[in-house]
C-alpha cells in the first residue's frame, strides 16, 4: 500500500509541477533571451522516470555533458543526438533505419547550429544562416557517403499561448524553432521546412515536417508529445 501512495504522490507532484511556473536554467543567459537547452528538453525532476507519449512515437530524454538524446521507442533507438554548448543547440544525428540501430545520419564536425544558446524570441527572433550542411548516410558504424541539404535557415518564432491536449496544461507559452533546408543560394525557395514547438518544462511538445509545393509550404507529418507517460530508456547507440 505505502508504494502505491508514493507513485500517486510522484504523479500528482509531476502534474501540479506547472502551476508552480518553475523554470531549470542550465546557463545565465541575458535578460530578454531565452536558454534554448531549458526549452529543447524535458525537465531533469521529471525525466528521471517519466517520457512525453505522442500520437506518432514517445519521446525519452537524456540529457549529457554536450549533447542529449531524443529516444523514439522503449527499444532505445531509434534516437536523435543534438550536440550543444555555450555558444548554439546543434543538430548532429537521426536515424536512418528505424530497425537498424547501426545506421544513422550525421551532419559533418559539430553539427549545424540549429539556435543560439541564449536565443531572441520574436517574429522571428534569433536567426542563423547556415551555408555548409553535408550529412554522412551511415549503413554501419564506418561505412558512409557524404550528401547535402543545400543552404539552410533557422529562426526562433515567438512566445505564442498555445494548447496541445493530453496532460498538457492549455495556453502554455511556446516557442518554435523553424528549420528550413533545401534552400537555393540565396537561401529562398526553401524546399523542406521543420518545426519544433518548445514549451520550457516538457521540451518538445510537437514537431512538424512541411514541404515547398507550388510556393506554399503543405503539411507532410505532424508529430504531437503531449502526455507525460511513466517509464524511462537508456539510449542504445552503439557506435560511439
Amino acid at each position: 500500500m505505502k508504494t502505491y501512495v508514493f507513485v500517486a504522490v510522484v504523479w500528482c507532484l509531476v502534474m501540479l509541477a506547472p502551476a508552480v511556473a518553475r523554470a531549470e536554467q542550465t546557463m545565465a543567459c541575458p535578460q530578454g533571451t531565452y536558454d534554448m537547452l531549458d526549452w529543447f528538453t524535458l525537465d531533469s525532476d521529471i525525466r528521471w522516470g517519466y517520457h512525453m507519449g505522442g500520437n506518432t512515437n514517445p519521446m525519452y530524454t537524456l540529457v549529457e555533458p554536450g549533447k542529449f538524446f531524443w529516444t523514439k521507442t522503449g527499444a532505445g533507438f531509434p534516437w536523435d543526438i543534438q550536440l550543444y554548448d555555450s555558444s548554439y543547440i546543434y543538430l548532429w544525428i537521426t536515424e536512418y533505419s528505424w530497425t537498424d540501430k547501426y545506421t544513422f545520419k550525421k551532419f559533418s564536425g559539430s553539427g549545424v547550429p540549429l539556435a543560439p544558446r541564449c536565443a531572441y524570441a520574436g517574429a522571428p527572433g534569433s536567426a542563423i544562416r547556415v551555408a555548409d550542411t553535408n550529412y554522412e548516410i551511415h549503413t554501419s558504424c564506418n561505412s558512409f557517403s557524404v550528401h547535402s541539404l543545400g543552404k539552410a535557415v533557422n529562426e526562433v518564432w515567438g512566445p505564442y499561448y498555445m494548447s496541445f491536449g493530453g496532460s498538457l496544461p492549455p495556453n502554455m507559452k511556446t516557442l518554435v524553432v523553424s528549420y528550413r533546408y533545401n534552400c537555393d543560394a540565396n537561401y529562398q525557395n526553401c524546399g523542406d521546412k521543420e518545426a519544433y514547438y518548445l514549451a520550457q518544462r516538457y521540451g518538445v511538445v510537437q514537431w512538424e515536417h512541411y514541404r515547398l509545393i507550388s510556393g506554399k509550404y503543405a503539411l507532410v507529418q505532424r508529430s504531437t508529445f503531449n502526455n507525460v507517460s511513466q517509464g524511462a530508456v537508456q539510449p542504445d547507440f552503439p557506435c560511439n
